[in-house]
């Protein structure tokens, strides 16, 4: 029996997806599987809230069925509509497929606008639907001059009944305006707005959901949450709409892990916004970056990846040589995009190794050359010997965005002294403090858009400081680990505890009287310690016990915060390994 006979002949002609094999990558890169640079996929490269990872742990409930119902309403507080217009899937593809199942019967039409998200035309294609292409303008704008036309004035061979757009697009990162989008719901077909990225720019279509019965808006949490993995995407609609879509869903098809980490990510909104401000930060930093590199122009995106254009190399081409050096990035057939790659934002470190490999690969001299810090007298005699390999603890960083540039060197096996000049007086106090109690070397060269306010750079050097204080502990093998301080200034007093466990959490309970100390907004303090912690990938917990000036209060905790890190950085001879029961940090 030919069992091939049987199956629809159509599905035989679908394209099956097939993931990369980053086990062959690696070890065509020479690398570990875990140390490839995936900027393939438009993930969050920051990960999920520790709160997730927490609440994963603590559930005691995974042998049962899931329950949704706590759930749907935190969803549709997020999104500002009611619970009735909400309705959940196992990720947006799931939820792509179910609206292609709702309103397409078999030679339907559905418009897609390539390029586009390749699920689009795989779902019409696997329910027998019609895929009618309607590409848009060089400059990626929607052709909605040509999409009212097709609508209008349909081919016979198949009337358009569902429009798929995306806002901000894919593989171009740009917004859709919210003008285009609301002439296109005056079309008489189903609108699936797909805003899988909108949490990092663009506006939401939300707003028009209570004049548009014939809108569907699609979100997820793979990308703002870090959750990937996980596996869950929610959409937006009319209560006719949900009710039918939660018709046509199988029963149970979002589980629990999902539910829970979606629940404590939402909770923890804090964190999340913090990571969207970090990418956000960082696009716009890889953008200037690219765009200073000759014959490379990257696309202005509103997303969590930056789509790239090359003058003198194909896109493929330059995907090769970049996986060579194990970093990944996103290529594509369509031949619009033949002289492109999409690179997804990752963690500092990450775009710096992309931006090293691409002049490398040009034959362009870096622009920011990386002057060696030298080591001090004490930093030498305190290089230890771990596991029979010398460590040495410094690091330089320079980050450059539209805004600022910093630069930062550290030497954590120094004698507390620094050179700070961030432009901001009270700021430079406060980092003088933070070396001086803190015993390591530190220089800080800042300059920033401070004509404006000071918040970038406050915010910036927090970054840099926080990355070059992972970059000087390494692996962290041999640390201390945890440290705490009480630091006492006249009548002020503040308590600073510190783990160096790689999960990046601040709690800081400090309350200040006035707006702005010196040249510093109050605010900013908070804001500097909580950032500093996230780069640093350290759990800090900060309190100010008494006080009433301002002034004693902000400089009590960073001399607390110095003398923590001092005892937690310190290089324990009794430790030959990295200190946790996990064997990694």
């Amino acid at each position: 029996m030919n069992i091939e006979s049987l199956i629809r002949p159509h599905i035989q002609e679908l394209e099956a997806y097939e993931p990369p094999d980053w086990e062959a990558l690696a070890l065509r890169a020479q690398v570990p599987p875990g140390q490839l640079i995936r900027l393939d996929a438009n993930e969050n490269l920051y990960g999920p809230s520790p709160r997730v990872i927490e609440a994963l742990g603590r559930f005691d409930g995974y042998q049962y069925y899931p329950d949704y119902r706590s759930l749907i309403p935190a969803i549709a507080r997020y999104a500002h509509v009611a619970p009735e217009q909400v309705v959940l899937g196992n990720g947006g593809d799931e939820l792509i497929d179910l609206v292609v199942r709702l309103f397409v019967e078999p030679g339907d039409g559905v418009i897609i606008c390539p390029p586009a998200f390749s699920m689009y035309a795989v779902s019409t294609r696997a329910h027998r639907g019609k895929v009618i292409p309607v590409p848009r303008h060089p400059d990626f704008s929607l052709d909605a001059d040509a999409i009212e036309s097709l609508v209008q004035n349909p081919p016979a061979e198949a009337s358009p009944r569902l429009l798929f757009i995306t806002s901000p697009g894919n593989p171009d990162g740009r917004a859709i305006p919210l003008e285009t989008v609301q002439r296109l719901l005056e079309l008489p077909v189903a609108v699936v707005v797909d805003e899988a990225y909108v949490e990092f720019g663009g506006q939401s279509a939300v707003s028009l959901l209570p004049a548009y019965p014939n809108l569907i808006i699609l979100r997820t949490l793979s990308k703002w949450a870090g959750m990937a993995g996980l596996r869950l995407g929610y959409a937006l609609a009319s209560p006719q709409v949900i009710d039918a879509l939660a018709r046509v869903r199988s029963p149970f098809n979002v589980n629990m892990a999902a539910v829970i980490a979606a629940q404590a990510a939402l909770e923890d909104a804090a964190y999340a916004q913090h990571v969207i401000s970090c990418i956000i930060a960082e696009r716009e930093r890889l953008e200037s970056a690219l765009a200073g590199l000759p014959g490379v122009y990257p696309v202005p995106s509103q997303s969590n990846f930056v789509l790239c254009r090359f003058t003198d190399h194909s896109g493929p081409e330059i995907a090769e040589r970049l996986a060579a050096r194990g970093i990944l990035v996103r290529t594509f057939s369509d031949p619009m995009l033949a002289d492109a790659v999409r690179i997804t934002v990752g963690r500092p470190e990450q775009n710096d190794a992309l931006l090293t490999a691409l002049r490398e690969i040009l034959n362009i001299e870096p622009s920011l050359p990386r002057a060696s810090l030298e080591p001090s007298a004490a930093s030498t005699a305190a290089l230890t010997s771990l596991g029979g390999q010398t460590q040495s603890r410094q690091a330089r960083i320079t980050r450059q965005t539209r805004e600022t540039e910093v630069t930062v060197a550290l030497d954590l096996d120094g004698r507390g002294r620094y050179e700070i000049d961030t432009g901001l007086g009270f700021l430079d106090h406060l980092l003088a403090q933070l070396a001086a109690h803190g015993l390591f070397d530190l220089t800080v060269q800042a300059r920033g858009d401070l004509e404006i306010d000071e918040h970038h750079t406050v915010e910036d050097v927090a970054i840099v400081l926080g990355q070059a204080l992972d970059q000087a502990l390494g692996d962290r093998r041999g640390i201390t680990r945890m440290g705490h301080a009480y630091a006492p200034l006249d009548e002020a007093l503040a308590h600073v505890a510190i783990d160096l466990s790689g999960r990046p959490y601040a709690v800081i309970n400090a309350q200040f009287s006035l707006a702005r100390i010196g040249t510093l907004s109050s605010d900013l303090v908070i804001h500097f310690l909580e950032t500093l912690a996230f780069h640093g990938r350290l759990t800090l917990h900060a309190r100010l016990l008494s006080g009433r000036n301002d002034h004693h209060k902000a400089e009590a905790l960073f001399k607390a915060l110095g003398r923590a890190l001092d005892a937690a950085t310190r290089l324990d001879p009794r430790r030959q390994g990295i200190p946790s029961t996990k064997g990694v940090l």
